[in-house]
Order: structure tokens, then sequence, then C-alpha cells
């Protein structure tokens, strides 16, 4: 079995910065709502007009691919950054995407 999971580096256009690992491999910021530090970071940074998202996405493990649980992705995230260099860690791919806050337009 292996677990889907990603790390995304959250970019306000302000320079405000945060980093958050998240299940399976978002593809827009409806892919994030469910993140408390997604929430946050959104929240302080209202007014800001874009936030770029830099995703990585990982699978631990071989075999048939599941995306990580809540309870997964909680266990990796305390584990910190050393976790991603695990040797059955593997690097599927990288992305990118764009969020406009909506308060931006105000």
């Amino acid at each position: 079995m292996s677990v889907m999971f990603s790390k995304v580096k959250l970019i306000a256009d302000n320079g405000n910065t945060a980093v958050l690992l998240c299940s399976g491999c978002p593809r827009d910021n409806y892919d994030l709502e469910d993140w408390m530090i997604y929430q946050k970071f959104m929240s302080d940074n209202l007014y800001c007009k874009s936030v770029n998202a830099e995703v990585e996405t990982y699978l631990y493990g071989d075999g048939e691919v599941f995306a990580a649980n809540e309870y997964e992705v909680a266990a990796f995230t305390g584990r910190g950054e050393k976790f991603l260099h695990h040797p059955d860690v593997h690097l599927q791919s990288m992305s990118s995407f764009t969020i406009y806050p909506l308060f931006a337009s105000l």
C-alpha cells in the first residue's frame, strides 16, 4: 500500500509564507480548504491579490495508492521535514497554482 500526500508552500504577494502537509495532490484552493494551516494563512492574508501554492506530491510505501487520511498527515507532520527524505518516501510530482482571495478585489 502507498499513501499519497503533498507538501504545499503558500506564498502571498506580500511575502508571507506557510508550509503544510495535506492529503493527496491538491490542484486548487478547494483541495486545501479543510486544512487549518491553510485557513489561518488565508485569514491572515485576506487582502492579498494572490497566493501562489507550490505543491510537491509524495508517495510513502509501495503498491496500490491511497490518499493519506488526516491522521496519517498529522503523523507525517509530527516527524518533521526529515520525513520527506525517508527511504520509503518518493517525490512523484511538482506543480503550482495561484489562489485569488475574495477580498483582494475590495
